[in-house]
């Protein structure tokens, strides 16, 4: 796997558009479509960036993905990062059931309606 394919799947997992990757780096739109080598000094932004991410895994595929913690003062840990993800994911699935179940009740009364005329 390629640093930028190591990339994409960093902001992937974080759920962030390239766009947002662009914005936030300052890097160039189009640099991850692009192929060939990845320069020292893009990956030293990204990794100031996103401090959470492991340089080591970045540049040559070694160990996680997410550090173990970023910095003294800062107690992100990898399975914080994951139960994130996974809280809003289950909060997004709450929201898409609850709407869906809202109309099923109102399909469910006017068929009861229906069938009382």
């Amino acid at each position: 796997m390629s640093i930028r394919e190591r990339i994409l799947n960093f902001i992937e997992f974080k759920g962030i558009s390239k766009y947002l990757f662009y914005k936030q780096t300052g890097i160039s739109n189009g640099f991850l479509d692009k192929s060939g080598a990845v320069g020292s000094d893009k990956c030293e932004i990204i990794c100031s960036c996103y401090p959470d991410l492991n340089p080591v895994w970045l540049i040559v595929g070694e160990g996680p993905m997410i550090k173990s913690s970023v910095g003294e003062n800062n107690d992100i840990h990898a399975a914080d990062v994951v139960d994130t993800r996974l809280v809003n994911l289950l909060i997004e699935k709450i929201v898409s059931l609850t709407a869906e179940n809202t109309i099923l009740k109102k399909e469910n009364e006017a068929l009861k309606l229906k069938e009382s005329l």
